[in-house]
């Protein structure tokens, strides 16, 4: 479908980005609609895969719980107002004269104790995409249909406001700024960091504030904890590992594998010294120079 293209993703704010920004990933999104950051293949994952296997089931049953008819929704939709704001949908209904959605989750059981169906309570990812859905739709009522681990069905049913979705779209408004005026957010982890400050000016010293300087102190105390831990798991591997010899595997009186030692499947791998080595002009050729990385150093 033309709407899962990367170029299409990226014009515009859709449901997932809602999750991703109450997951605390708001700059993730930011840079990845800038294009500094790819769009995560998921296509492969499993658990992704499964979710579009069981959609069509999971939306069954929860027709047969509401009693009444779900239609797969195929096309996205843009809010009427906000061309920026756009969504996919799983399934819609009528329910009493009302339009209805239902999006449909297939979620492992390890999940269930985010979810309190007595409370009618969900986590704030799930609780964002209904927003975002019912703001586009245009409509007021929607549940979140959820399997876990394909065992346990619970509908979890929302009336949303007009001022939810519209705080939300505000929110929402601000992270499209920075992606259509090419800002960010603070850095959200080491790699975002890596990749909007890449090159250091050699002359730029920064005085660091009392809460820097205290950061710079408890990383070197969990630096020096590393270090031993290091050194004492490999005190301990060497004392396994030669216990076990040439065996491949460790195991308990009772046959519980306790570790193993194996050979990893043999493979194929270009030896550049060799090639350097038979052919040294065309290896020459081939050479180009590669910005240096910044190396951050605790002093």
């Amino acid at each position: 479908m033309s709407d899962f293209t990367p170029a299409t993703r990226n014009s515009a704010i859709w449901s997932g980005d809602s999750r991703r920004v109450a997951m605390g990933k708001a700059n993730e999104v930011i840079l990845t609609k800038q294009n500094k950051l790819p769009i995560p293949d998921l296509s492969a994952i499993e658990a992704v895969q499964m979710g579009h296997v069981m959609e069509p089931v999971i939306a069954n049953l929860a027709q047969n719980k509401l009693k009444v008819e779900l239609k797969k929704i195929e096309e996205s939709l843009t809010h009427p107002k906000e061309a920026w704001f756009k969504s996919h949908f799983d399934f819609v209904g009528t329910e009493n004269g009302q339009t209805i959605l239902v999006e449909c989750k297939n979620y492992g059981s390890h999940q269930r104790n985010k979810f309190d169906d007595v409370a009618n309570s969900i986590p704030a990812p799930d609780f964002a995409q209904l927003v975002h859905e019912t703001a586009v739709f245009g409509n007021t009522r929607i549940y979140l249909a959820v399997l876990f681990g394909g065992q346990e069905f619970v509908m979890f049913p929302y009336d949303i406001s007009d001022q939810q979705k519209d705080e939300l779209i505000q929110q929402m408004a601000k992270v499209w700024a920075h992606v259509q005026t090419g800002t960010t957010l603070p850095p959200e982890d080491l790699e975002q960091v890596k990749l909007l400050y890449p090159k250091d000016n050699p002359e730029s010293v920064r005085m660091a504030s009392r809460s820097v300087e205290e950061a710079c102190q408890a990383l070197r105390s969990i630096k020096e904890e590393i270090k031993l831990l290091e050194g004492r798991e490999e005190q301990l591997q060497t004392l396994i590992a030669g216990f076990m010899e040439t065996a491949s595997s460790l195991q308990t009186i009772d046959g519980k594998v306790l570790a193993t030692w194996k050979a990893a499947k043999a493979s194929n791998k270009f030896d550049a010294k060799l090639f350097e080595q038979s052919m040294p002009d065309v290896y020459k050729s081939f050479i180009r120079e590669v910005p240096g990385s910044r190396r951050f150093l605790l002093k």
